[in-house]
């Protein structure tokens, strides 16, 4: 009986502790597997709670299993489910490792700022294990030489000499060049060819929606300079193939400076407008009005110059566009 009593009184503490770290954040960590050959690739989760109308600064995952010699090869971008009385951050990454042994992903620390004081929280550390291809089985065995049986032509034996008759190959040939005159008259009767957008466009369009937005006028200053730094971050990596979300300023920036396409009098605003973004998301900071008007206004002559640098180069001949 008494045993029972301990068990309940066991289980009571530990669901108050998950109480209590729920109010504070929590953050953890889940993989499909543990364990996995050389190569293969595994699937991770990260999942962040926190209360509710806080935004957490996560780490740089990339680097920190970079370290540990893990290599992911994929990560998708966070997806905020908006929940009361929490928040749930999710990130899925695909990992890989090239030598066997044991790996560990250490704990990852997250942060958010609750009525002026720094929260901290951090998940719990996994071990991943990586093990070589074993060759099983005796090498030198030598099975002996059997006679091979002659077998009754089955199904596919009578299909396959059934397409092997000239007529029916000439029939097939007909039956294909009618099939590719078809497509072709469809191909060229088509109303337009589907044309995918330019980088360009796609923050055009993304700047414009966020003009038109009453983000200003309802002081939601926090949500409006993270769209605008997520829209110059996602320009930078379609148009200059420089992976930006998520990393920081000083790391992407420099190295599109010297890009044949960027105006070089717009880097230091363009430093300035990301610098400015992050100080309001995560410091709370209150901007100026000119300096949201500025932002915005950046923007868009950011992508105008690009875009005239496009058209200069177009008239060029071939030879003489250099990187």
């Amino acid at each position: 009986m008494l045993k029972h009593y301990f068990f309940l009184l066991l289980f009571l503490f530990s669901c108050s502790l998950g109480l209590v770290a729920q109010d504070k954040g929590q953050a953890n960590i889940f993989m499909d597997s543990t364990s996995f050959l050389i190569g293969d690739q595994i699937s991770m989760e990260l999942i962040v709670n926190i209360p509710a109308g806080y935004n957490p600064t996560f780490p740089l995952v990339d680097e920190i299993l970079e370290k540990e010699k893990l290599e992911i090869i994929s990560q998708q971008e966070q997806e905020l489910i908006k929940g009361n009385p929490n928040y749930t951050y999710k990130q899925k990454f695909t990992l890989t490792a090239w030598e066997p042994g044991s790996y560990q992903i250490p704990a990852l620390k997250f942060a958010y700022k609750k009525n002026g004081a720094l929260v901290e929280f951090e998940s719990s550390s996994l071990m991943l294990k990586v093990i070589a291809p074993q060759v099983t089985g005796d090498s030198t065995y030598v099975a002996d030489i059997k006679t091979i049986l002659a077998e009754s032509p089955n199904f596919l034996d009578q299909l396959y000499a059934f397409f092997k008759h000239p007529v029916v190959i000439a029939l097939c040939i007909l039956l294909l060049a009618f099939l590719a005159f078809y497509a072709f008259v469809q191909y060229k009767n088509r109303a337009r060819a589907i044309v995918p957008k330019t980088p360009e466009e796609i923050a055009l369009q993304q700047l414009e929606s966020l003009q038109q937005s009453d983000l200003i006028a309802q002081k939601r200053y926090q949500e409006f300079h993270t769209r605008i730094s997520f829209i110059l971050r996602n320009y930078c990596n379609n148009r200059f193939d420089i992976k930006a979300l998520e990393r920081p300023v000083s790391e992407f920036l420099p190295k599109i400076k010297q890009h044949r396409l960027l105006k070089a009098s717009l880097y230091e605003e363009f430093e300035t407008v990301l610098r400015h973004a992050n100080l309001i998301k995560f410091a709370k900071a209150s901007p100026l009005d000119i300096a949201n008007q500025k932002a915005l206004s950046f923007g868009f002559e950011l992508i105008e110059s690009v875009q005239i640098k496009l058209a200069e180069e177009a008239e060029q001949p071939v030879e003489t566009q250099t990187n």
